[in-house]
């Protein structure tokens, strides 16, 4: 099958002052048909690096993940959709492998997996999670009902590519730190929005559990000390929402009682 028979794909990023890897990001989707940027605002040179590969460049404040990237979807041109991030750089190969498999029509999305970059090197032995990078943007639908961790539902069937995307979004510890508090503070949120309150039970055995988990079960022993520090940091970004939720329930019990007793 010649490649002029391939489906038309467009990439769509969602960005706020991504210049440290976009341009990464972007030469390893060079030869897309279509690349929308969705920028919230960026102060660096972002914009100038997405301009210099030929995205289209659309500005849309800040809206919540999820809703920033039903807004990035809606603006695509072309019915087949690749969703990375201004951190997730496709490997040699990748998008003619996409484009190889979506042309047999056979499939409506495809997962692949994260090649996480952590203090400068691969967790290459860690176990990597698979995620919905590919699909039909008439058989998709992004969840804009959370405010973290968006979930985009996709109609099956779905496929599997052995496709690592190089992600740099844990790179340093301290980077990392940064984005996980900002992440328990929205699941925190959410949670609260559910009617789902700290567990204390749960917030005295969340960080062993999840420290075991991530150690052992993601089997990120195998990356040395780097392995053990990220596997810390996991567990801990799961104690502090549990922390988080509890200092609501701690300060609207307070307030309540300031409300009371300034009553009397």
């Amino acid at each position: 099958m010649s490649q002029t028979s391939y489906p038309p794909i467009s990439v769509f990023i969602i960005t706020l002052n991504e210049a440290a890897h976009l341009d990464e990001v972007l030469c390893s989707v060079r030869g897309v048909d279509e690349i929308v940027v969705v920028d919230s605002g960026s102060t660096d040179a972002t914009l100038d690096i997405a301009s210099k590969h030929g995205a289209r460049i659309i500005h849309n404040d800040w809206p919540g993940y999820p809703q920033q990237k039903a807004f990035a979807i809606s603006q695509c041109s072309h019915n087949w959709i690749i969703n990375l991030d201004g951190d997730e750089v496709m490997p040699a190969g990748g998008l003619e492998r996409i484009r190889e498999r979506i042309a047999k029509g056979d499939i409506n999305g495809i997962w692949l997996h994260h090649d996480d970059i952590f203090m400068g090197e691969s967790l290459r032995y860690a176990r990597h999670h698979k995620y919905r990078r590919v699909y039909r943007k008439d058989r998709c639908h992004m969840d804009t009902s959370v405010l973290v961790h968006e979930h985009i539902q996709v109609q099956e069937p779905t496929a599997y590519l052995p496709i690592y995307l190089k992600h740099y979004g844990y790179d340093s510890a301290h980077g990392y730190m940064d984005k996980l508090n900002k992440y328990s503070q929205l699941k925190a949120e959410q949670r609260q929005q559910q009617g789902r309150p700290c567990s204390l039970p749960r917030l005295l055995v969340i960080f062993p559990l999840m420290f075991l988990k991530f150690y052992l079960g993601r089997r990120m022993i195998w990356s040395g000390w780097r392995g053990f520090i990220k596997a810390n940091i996991d567990a801990f970004h799961f104690f502090l929402t549990e922390a988080k939720l509890y200092e609501m329930a701690y300060r609207a019990r307070a307030n309540t009682k300031a409300q009371a007793n300034a009553r009397q």
